[in-house]
């Protein structure tokens, strides 16, 4: 990840006025740029977004965004989880803005690179915990891992952590059942 800027405090407002195939988030007032993701990243994104989707919608338990829609930790500072979900319950489910300025997503999935590893690991977990996400899944394409994250006061506890072929169970979602095999590999298309 690389600043975009030398020294400008840049705020919620700066950030969530950007163009929408701008990828920078705000960290610490500053706008920096992410690494532009891999095909594997975005197929691993779809992939979870179809399985909770196909939970979510006949059970009208809420709604599921991917990439793109920003989250404001605080004035100066905001993400983009590659994924995340609301529960029909969640206030902030409801309206059609650009960015959630107030409240929290139940879910964020971020599924790591090489260059965000220590940011969605460290940094991220830190902020979503301090927002009050109650569950956050960090997927690992290069180990094949799917790590399962819930706040229990301030901070995360692991709650699973998944590896290779496992059928991931989140007992938060009662009912779905996600291969993590399907993840790790583009399908071959003719």
């Amino acid at each position: 990840m690389t600043s975009s800027a030398a020294s400008a405090p840049y705020t919620w407002d700066d950030f969530i006025a950007l163009e929408e195939d701008d990828l920078r988030e705000l960290i610490d007032g500053e706008l920096v740029e992410v690494e532009v993701p891999t095909k594997l990243h975005e197929y691993i994104v779809w992939r979870l977004s179809i399985h909770l989707g196909n939970w979510a919608l006949p059970r009208k338990a809420g709604i599921g965004v991917v990439s793109g829609f920003k989250v404001r930790i605080t004035e100066r500072r905001g993400v983009m989880p590659d994924l995340q979900f609301f529960r029909s319950t969640n206030p902030a489910s409801r309206g059609d803005a650009v960015g959630l300025a107030s409240g929290h997503p139940d879910l964020a999935v971020e599924v790591l690179s090489e260059s965000s590893r220590r940011y969605d690991r460290m940094t991220k977990l830190a902020w979503y915990a301090s927002i009050g996400v109650p569950e956050y899944w960090i997927v690992d394409p290069a180990a094949r891992t799917l790590d399962r994250l819930v706040l229990q006061g301030s901070k995360y506890l692991v709650a699973e952590v998944l590896a290779d072929d496992a059928t991931f169970r989140p007992d938060t979602f009662e009912g779905m059942e996600i291969p993590l095999g399907t993840l790790w590999h583009l399908p071959e298309v003719d």
